[in-house]
Order: structure tokens, then sequence, then C-alpha cells
């Protein structure tokens, strides 16, 4: 597949970005295996869940993406010098800010070939309003590449998102732009707790639970990969390679 900078929005916290970051993570690590280097670069200052869970397994950028530019230019600079690379950015809690002010450039670069990558959104979200707003206040800014809005199950059932669906029928900017939503399943909490807290990856986390939970886990994980599959964005695997984990 080509080159592609996979970007997990929200907006805010709460809402499962770290999750969704981890998981696509292993996802790409499991599929693609040596064909493809998978590189986080990891925003979120304040709480950096998954990069802690992946240091020393896989490259690490930390950057901050505010209002300064200096973040941004530290993170194009990364990635313009790799190749057969596939990045994953797991975004902090308040990024619109540095949306705001950097977004459009960044954009503006990624649709010019300048950064010759893919740029896939990924926008886990809750059945709360502002989820949606910023997602709006998001594709301001950033018009280039597809968007997969991820209603979280843990908040209810994808029936339960009533105000997205609502936003989805009437916002011509979301019908748009938006190229499938997703649901991300919900896992116990009791194997979410061990999982998101424990500092491990899903298969160091599985070889601590017992029987049953481990492999309640590990379906959840194949649900997961089947979500992310749906996307379309990860159909090219080279025939000396198979899919790990189904």
């Amino acid at each position: 597949m080509k080159d592609t900078i996979f970007y997990i929005g929200g907006g805010k916290g709460g809402v499962g970005k770290s999750m969704v970051s981890m998981t696509l993570v292993q996802f790409l690590i499991d599929r693609y295996g040596e064909q493809k280097t998978i590189h986080l670069i990891e925003t979120d200052e304040s709480n950096p869940d998954v990069g802690r869970v992946y240091k020393g397994k896989i490259p690490i950028t930390n950057v901050i993406l505010d209002e300064n530019e200096k973040g941004w230019i530290l993170m194009s600079e990364v990635i313009e010098k790799s190749s057969d690379t596939l990045f994953v950015v797991n975004s902090a809690a308040r990024s619109n800010l540095g949306i705001r002010k950097n977004g459009r450039n960044f954009a503006v670069v990624l649709e010019s070939g300048g950064v010759p990558y893919n740029f896939v959104t990924l926008w886990p979200m809750n059945r709360q309003k502002d989820s949606i707003m910023l997602l709006e206040d998001f594709l301001d800014y950033i018009f280039f590449g597809p968007v997969y809005p991820i209603r979280n199950v843990y908040f209810g059932e994808p029936e339960d998102f009533t105000l997205y669906a609502n936003y989805l029928d009437k916002s011509d900017k979301l019908i748009e732009r938006i190229t499938k939503t997703l649901d991300f399943p919900a896992l116990a909490d009791i194997i979410a707790d061990d999982f998101y807290t424990g500092g491990k990856t899903i298969l160091e986390t599985v070889d601590t639970l017992g029987a049953f939970a481990g492999q309640s886990f590990l379906s959840w994980r194949n649900q997961v990969y089947e979500m992310f599959q749906s996307t379309g964005e990860f159909s090219e695997i080279s025939e000396n390679h198979t899919e790990a984990g189904y």
C-alpha cells in the first residue's frame, strides 16, 4: 500500500483516541510485518499511553501539535525523510487549537504532494454534540483525505448516536467529506482496565488474563481489525505475507 498517515482525532479526551491508536498500531504490525515500518507520532504530552506501550518496539516521535509551528515542522520533517512507512498520529485533547493555526498549511502540503503521503482521518466519538462540532471544525482546516467517524459503542449502540445521525442528514460538510461511519466494539470494563492501564500490547495483555477473558479479548481484537479492514484502506498485502491474528 502507499505510505499513509493515519490521524486519530476526536478533539477531546474520553472518546477512545488512545484505544483506537493502540489497536491500529497493532493491526498494522500484524498485517504488514516487515513490509512496512510502523511509526507512531505521539502528540499527547500529558498522557502518552500509546507511546508508553510501544516504546522500544517501533519508532516513536514525540511532538506537540499546538498553535506553535515547531511541532508541525518536526513532524513533517520526520515524515518527509521516511520511506516504506505507515504513520499513526495519536492526537491530544484540545488538538483543535493547533489544527486551526496550522492544519490548513499541512493540508495544502499534503494535497500538493510536498509530503507524498495519503492522509486518513479516524475520528472516535461519544454521543455528545461536541464530538460532532469538533469534527466539523476539523474539516474546515484539514480538507485532504478520507474521513472515518468512529462511533465508540462503549457509549451506546450505534442507533443511540442520534445527534450524529441528525447532523449527518443536515450537514453538507459532513456529507461531502465523510467516507464511511465505523463502529468501534465495546470491551468489557474488567478487560479494558488491564489493557488500557497495564502498559502492554494486546498479546502481552492476553498473557495476563485467564482463559475465558483472554479469548474474549482476542475476539474483540478481531472485531476491531475487521472494522479497520472494512475501510478498504489496507487492501494490499504481499503474496509472501499472511495476515496475523485471525
